[in-house]
Parts: C-alpha cells; structure tokens; sequence
C-alpha cells in the first residue's frame, strides 16, 4: 500500500550544493583459512570487492538518493580511485562537474580487509593537506557560477575545505541568502561562524567545548555554550540512542527527539544522512523542529542498515508513515525490497555484524509448515531473508494455473511473520542470481534437498558460508492444501 506522505521537497526541486572532501571506501571481502609459508600472517583469500562513496559524497549521495538534487564540488587524485568515485556519483545522477583533478594529492582512499564478519585492517591512502589557493578559487569559481538553494559543507578535516575557505564559502551562502549547513570536525569551531546550521554529535560537541567526553553533560548545556562561543543560527547535537537536541540561537527554544528503540547495525554515516536531510528539509523552508523530524527518522532507518550507506526516498517515507501510524514495529512494506536495496540494506558477507539467512521458494499458499520452517531458518542467524518467484516464475515453473496468489500479496504476508526480516522478489527460474549478489552467510532449503541439489550452495560455502537443511512438517504442504480444495469442489461448506 503506497503512503499519502508527501515529503517537503517533493513540490519543487532542491538543489544542494555539497563542497568537502570526498572519500573512496574500498571493501576487500573474503576467508582466512591458511598461515602464510613466508611469514607467521593469514592469507586472506579475495572473495569480492566492492567500492562506494564516503565523506562528502556520501553526503551527496544521500541527498540525491532522497530526493534532492545534489552538486558535488570538491578535489581528487589524478588516479583511478577518483575516476571510481566520480563514476558512482554519476551513476546516481549527480552534478560532478564541480570535482576537480589535483595533482598535487592522491584520492583518499580507506580500504577495509575483512573475514569471517571481522575486520582485519584498514589501509588508508591520503595526504592531510590544505588544497591550495589556486584550487580554492577554481571551486569557489564553479560554486558562484551554479544556482542551488543550499549550501552544504562537510568537513572531515582532510584539507578540502580549509578555515580561510571555509569562511569564504559561507560568505557566498549568506550572500545569496540559502541555508549554510555544515558537518564540522575538529576544535576550532571559529572557522564555522556565520552558519545557519552545524551538526556536531556529543563527541564532536565535548571536543570543541573542551569538555571530558566521558562525562554525560546536558544535551541542552552542550548546545547552549556551542551557540554562547560561536555566531552560528542554529546548533543540532546528536546523540545516539538518546536522539537529538536542536536549539535555535536566536529565540532559545529548543527541539528534542528521542531516538525510537530499533535493532542498530552499525551507526557509520548516520551523522551524513543527518546534515544531509536538514540541508534538503531548511532548503524546502520548513522550520527547524520539522527538519529534525525528518532527519531523525532517517537516521533511524540508516542504522539499520550495514555499513556507511544512504537513505532513499522510498525508505524515508515509509519511516514517516509507521510514526504517523505509531507503528512500534516494522511495516510490511518497509521488509519488503528490490535487490538493489536489499543489497545496500544487508551489507556484504564478511563485513556484517550480523549473520543473514536466506532462503527461497513460492510461497503461494501460506501454511503452518511454511511458518515452522521459516521460524526455524530464522533461529539460525540474525536476519532472514527470503527470495520469492514472481509470478512469470512460478508459472514456468509449476504450469499455466498457478501462481494462485499474486506476487504483492504473497510477499506482504510472508512480511508480516515475525520471523522475516525482508523479502525480494525474482523473475529468474532459480535464485542463483540473487544468491550470487546478496551471498548470505547461510544459505537454507528444505531436508527432501542433498545438498548438490541445492541452488547455490556452491557458491555459498566457496564464499565461507554455510548450507543448511530444515526438515518440513509432515503433510503440509501447498500441492496437499490445493488438493483438499479440489476434492471438496461441489461440497458445501
């Protein structure tokens, strides 16, 4: 079921121009199961790789993916990992024309090695410099030359928006009026003075007071002196499972948001999808408390998620409509999933803090042996996920009357049990496709299967995952439940 929820930036496109330091996030996925012969150190065997956008592309990322319209302004090396970065922000539609090639520092770079769901180490390419004067005022040139209705700065103190810049820019911001918002680093928050709006989380905020980080100061006592200290319009403090407190400087009034209670997989780029939402939300003109209200449910979404990723249009808005429905559980909607998504969602094996079932099928008559294996399957990890045929798929595979049900309402109520967590649908006639792409930790089919029967397997278990057979309940099944319909045809009940 479509939600009515329209979100303040649907009614006219808002441009946002991000200006900060890009970053590659490389992912090296595979299995140690060896010492090396040369020296006391694993092998770590390569299973996939995988690369994505951080730091301020991040931040663009989000913004685009949510339904914005992001301009990405910034520098890379003269290298491949750049040409990688640009290619991803294109891919997403974005407005790259404003990254610019220096030849005086390499693309940052942090490739992270992982096995059996650990990370092994991070491997960091990148100079800390401050860009010079010359690449500043090439930027700042292509910046003054565009139209956008905010300005974004995200700043991870790698030099790409160094403080005579940075003061620069929000020069050119209050200039033209839009909204100034940035995510800082560092102590010196005198370089951010004349910002409508910075986003520091409790860490950050303590670091810029001075203040023992290990010391629960008052969210409101942070950023009263944030604002006391600094010219700046508006102070947002997040701070994780308490939510986050925004207060504008002017009139004193304050906004708190809890953080609703939800299974967290990892925090990383909560604090991009933040900054990102209220640049998309002030620059539709709405006010500060509704700007967290959006963001706040983002973020709640984000950490869901593995790793550092975006938020989507989509997902945002069905955040939105299980709050407006004080929905203390998932919908069925928001398990229910398109493999780009899914993927994005789940993470890759060998990174992921939790483990991922998955298992497939028809699903065309929901039944109480469906449910004792799914709850089974489920009781082997931590998330289950399950592939469904769609309709054409089913057809091909079971014959011309079939499926039964239709595909929507098959997967919204295999949604609705407590024990999955997703579900996707294939068009395929096997999920070996899927399986490839999502590559679960453990894959599940039931015990009439060997295992060389088992679509998949192969590629699971080369992955370091595991197969694993759940016996069925004994007379359960759809052919068994069509087959008692049938006989009773003409019977009154």
């Amino acid at each position: 079921m479509m939600s009515d929820i329209k979100l303040p930036w649907d009614s006219r496109s808002v441009r946002v121009a991000v200006v900060g330091d890009l970053i590659l996030d490389e992912y090296l996925d595979g299995v140690v199961n060896r010492i090396s012969p040369e020296a006391p150190v694993p092998v770590h065997l390569v299973r996939s790789s995988n690369v994505t956008a951080g730091g301020a592309a991040n931040v663009a990322r989000n913004i685009q993916l949510a339904g914005g319209a992001a301009l990405m302004i910034g520098v890379c090396g003269p290298d491949a990992s750049g040409d990688q970065l640009k290619n991803i922000l294109i891919g997403d539609g974005i407005d790259a024309k404003g990254i610019l090639v220096d030849h005086d520092r390499p693309t940052i770079k942090k490739t992270r090695i992982t096995a059996n769901h650990q990370q092994l180490v991070r491997i960091d390419w990148e100079e800390i410099k401050a860009i010079s004067s010359s690449t500043q005022d090439a930027l700042y040139k292509h910046l003054e030359s565009e139209k956008w209705d905010v300005l974004v700065l995200s700043d991870y103190g790698k030099g790409g928006v160094p403080k005579e810049f940075m003061q620069r820019l929000i020069t050119l911001g209050r200039s033209r009026n839009v909204p100034v918002v940035i995510d800082p680093k560092g102590k010196d928050y005198s370089m951010y003075a004349g910002a409508t709006l910075i986003t520091p989380n409790r860490k950050e905020a303590c670091e810029a007071l001075g203040w023992e980080n290990t010391v629960n100061w008052p969210a409101k006592e942070m950023a009263t002196e944030l604002a006391r200290n600094y010219s700046i319009a508006n102070i947002l403090v997040t701070l994780g499972p308490e939510g986050m407190i925004g207060l504008n400087s002017a009139s004193g009034e304050f906004n708190h948001l809890p953080a609703k209670a939800r299974e967290v997989f990892d925090v990383s780029g909560a604090g991009d999808t933040v900054v990102s939402i209220m640049a998309l939300a002030l620059g539709a003109q709405v006010s500060l408390g509704e700007a967290m209200v959006l963001a706040n449910a983002a973020a709640g979404r984000v950490v869901e998620k593995w790793g550092t990723q975006p938020i989507y249009r989509e997902e945002l808005i069905e955040a939105l409509a299980d709050k407006a429905r004080n929905v203390g559980f998932r919908s069925t909607s928001s398990k229910i999933k398109e493999l780009g998504q899914l993927k994005q969602t789940i993470g890759r094996m060998g990174k992921r803090k939790k483990k991922v079932v998955f298992t497939n099928g028809c699903f065309d008559l929901l039944h109480a042996g469906h449910i004792s294996y799914l709850e089974e399957a489920r009781g082997l990890g931590d998330l289950l996920v399950i592939a469904v045929n769609s309709d054409a798929s089913l057809r091909r595979l079971k014959g011309e009357s079939r499926p039964i049900v239709p595909l929507a309402e098959r997967m919204r109520l295999l949604a609705a049990l407590a024990a999955v967590d997703y579900v996707v649908p294939f068009d395929e006639d096997t999920p070996a496709l899927i399986i490839k792409e999502l590559m679960p930790d453990i894959l599940t089919k039931g015990a009439d299967y060997e295992i060389h029967q088992i679509v998949g397997a192969d590629t699971v278990m080369e992955a370091g995952g595991k197969v694993e057979r759940i016996p069925f309940v004994p007379g359960l099944s759809t052919s068994d439940i069509v087959k008692r319909i049938q006989a009773n045809q003409g019977v009154k009940i």
